[in-house]
């Protein structure tokens, strides 16, 4: 009937309207930036300075506006990962050099290419003339053992947070006696963990060991060792635990921020 005619194109016209409603709120969004990272702060030409200006640590990747592949996949993981630390900011500024040529400024200033993106700066105490660049390998787990040799602790894979304090304080110590005294702390500890615990503490332990028979070296060319083994071809769950331990070798780095700055 005319009637039922009329209803039917008056409920697609409704529908039509709905979909270009929505339609202009999707391009907005796209416009205006890229898809949210969680744990990640986006940051502009504005916010950029009051941001830096008033934290202790900024990790800043640079990058284009619409970031996506392994990479992406990558720093999803590295940002999720900062809640564990109290001191660090993950933050990203998305650059476009079309159209609105969004935080063209803050690329000119800090002169990143836009064939190496992403590109990842840390800024150390309001710093914003002297960020640090990370020029590794664009892993989570990379960066992440970076940043805990710049002084900025995170949580990760494998590694025990009490423990991570004590390796520290180990490396950092310059007398034997010192560094005596603080593994019959973490061997005292033991006592009190769990198996699982234990077993992972027990690392940490044979780590100490190995620095006080073969000093400090072992370190870096255990790491090494370690980088290699990975790259060979063996079991998923072969590889995770040589990852975990070059985790827990991360915490066994110096502080060299003092050196750099």
């Amino acid at each position: 009937s005319p009637d039922l005619d009329f209803r039917v194109i008056m409920a697609f016209v409704k529908l039509a309207e709905l979909f270009s409603l929505l339609l202009l709120l999707f391009l907005t969004l796209q416009c205006g930036s890229g898809l949210h990272t969680k744990g990640s702060l986006p940051l502009d030409t504005i916010t950029f300075h009051k941001v830096i200006l008033k934290s202790r640590f900024v990790l800043v990747k640079f990058d284009t506006q619409y970031p996506y592949g392994e990479k992406q996949d990558e720093y999803k993981i590295l940002a999720d990962s900062s809640s564990s630390s109290k001191d660090l900011l993950v933050a990203e500024v998305e650059i476009s050099d079309y159209g609105d040529k969004l935080n063209m400024e803050l690329r000119e200033k800090y002169k990143i290419d836009k064939e190496s993106y992403p590109v990842f700066y840390l800024f150390v105490n309001g710093d914003l003339e002297n960020p640090l660049l990370y020029s590794g390998e664009i892993k989570a787990s990379a960066i992440q053992r970076w940043l805990k040799s710049k002084g900025v602790y995170l949580s990760m894979d494998g590694c025990l947070e009490e423990y991570d304090h004590l390796a520290l304080e180990f490396v950092s110590a310059t007398k034997v006696e010192e560094r005596q005294s603080l593994l019959k702390k973490a061997q005292a500890q033991l006592k009190n963990m769990q198996e699982e615990e234990r077993k992972t503490a027990g690392q940490y332990l044979k780590i100490m060991n190995k620095i006080l028979e073969q000093g400090d070296g072992f370190t870096a060319t255990e790491v090494e060792r370690i980088t290699k083994l990975i790259k060979d071809k063996m079991s998923d769950g072969k590889k995770q635990e040589l990852q975990k331990r070059l985790n827990i070798l991360g915490s066994f780095q110096k502080n060299k921020l003092k050196d750099e700055l």
